[in-house]
């Protein structure tokens, strides 16, 4: 078994749009994940602009989970238009460098909220959203193939924690042959009414500053991991580096963070959460760097 003496080792980890929080801590982390082995591992990532990327490599913003659903031509003009002004309100405080964490959740919960007050009444155009997953094919970031397929040789089971919307998560993950039974997605899926109609949320609402291991200890997910107490977790928002915490068997988490937005002012406020941070990055290479030294 190889134990590492230095990070240089890992030439992924010395590219220039790698930003390491404490190298010696980190070694250690990385250490103790390889020398633990497969079946104490498991992996918690988010969904958008996670597993998916920010842009595609022409400029264009890869659509989120709410984005697809958007995108089905039944969604009636009034609710694109109220949900595009939403977004524009509260994108900025979601991604607002000074602004606490406190703050912000006040204000998510109100975004949350009024979103998913409009799409109360409406008819789920499922066979349109199945339509639209398949453009989210080309969307996944280089490499998440490699790393599904080698959690599913090692029995490592996957989470994808989404403050999205479900369904279409469940959606584009089926569309790319990425939705294997190792991997589980726990998000906001929706509830209906006996005629087919969204009548809200079913459970607690998860947004981006409330998404811990809290919301999935009933979860069938929750059975798998309870002996595996090392974390390789990634997510592209600050509040994604708390997904692990309320496990409390976890002894070492790696935190993978993907900024690609807003990035200069961002980038101490990610340093101080992840201990990885890579800056608009389009690639899953640090983290099946790390995966395939972990036998």
């Amino acid at each position: 078994m190889k134990m590492f003496a230095n990070l240089c080792e890992i030439p992924e980890l010395s590219r220039p749009n790698v930003f390491i929080k404490d190298k010696e801590d980190l070694l250690k982390k990385i250490n103790k994940i390889v020398s633990d082995g497969h079946k104490k591992l498991q992996i918690v990532t988010d969904f958008d602009h996670t597993l998916t990327r920010h842009n595609m490599d022409n400029g264009d913003p890869v659509l989120t989970s709410y984005g697809m659903f958007r995108e089905c031509p039944s969604i009636p003009k009034d609710y694109k238009d109220e949900e595009n002004r939403l977004s524009e309100k509260y994108k900025p405080i979601e991604v607002d460098p000074v602004m606490s964490d406190e703050d912000k959740t006040k204000h998510m919960i109100d975004w949350y909220v009024a979103g998913h007050k409009l799409l109360k009444g409406m008819k789920f155009p499922k066979n349109e959203l199945d339509e639209v997953s398949q453009k989210m094919k080309e969307c996944f970031r280089i490499g998440v193939r490699e790393l599904i397929a080698w959690s599913e040789t090692q029995q490592v089971p996957v989470l994808v924690f989404s403050a999205g919307l479900g369904e279409c998560v469940v959606a584009a993950l089926k569309a790319a042959n990425l939705l294997l039974p190792h991997v589980k997605v726990v998000s906001n899926f929706l509830a209906f009414d006996d005629a087919g109609a969204i009548i809200g949320i079913k459970g607690d609402v998860i947004h981006t500053y409330n998404k811990n291991e809290t919301v999935i200890k009933n979860t069938e997910y929750y059975e798998m991991v309870k002996e595996r107490n090392n974390v390789l977790l990634m997510g592209d928002n600050i509040g994604d580096a708390g997904m692990a915490e309320g496990m409390e068997h976890c002894d070492v988490i790696i935190k993978i963070g993907f900024l690609g937005r807003n990035t200069d002012a961002n980038l101490q406020n990610y340093v101080k959460k992840f201990d990885i941070v890579l800056v608009n990055d389009h690639s899953m290479d640090i983290a099946n760097a790390i995966l395939k030294h972990v036998l």
